[in-house]
């Protein structure tokens, strides 16, 4: 039986190719636009698929730090 880590990881993968191509397709050039979604790839998938870990999960604590700072920069460039 393939195990979830397995699935999790090829998901992933997938998810962050398809998430590229349609990016690039559509003509986005910034980089946080990409990495914010491929955040959310990863923190959808990881809630969906919970796979297994040891201890404290920290690249999804990095990556919502890294979410939460594009985002918060997103907003303070439109206000001010």
């Amino acid at each position: 039986m393939i195990g979830r880590d397995y699935i999790f990881n090829t998901l992933l993968s997938l998810f962050i190719a398809i998430s590229c191509f349609f990016l690039a397709y559509v003509g986005e050039s910034r980089i946080d636009a990409y990495m914010s979604v491929f955040v959310l790839d990863y923190m959808v998938l990881k809630a969906v698929i919970r796979p297994r870990r040891i201890g404290r999960d920290w690249l999804m604590i990095v990556l919502l730090l890294i979410f939460s700072f594009t985002v918060a920069f997103r907003i303070a460039e439109v206000i001010g």
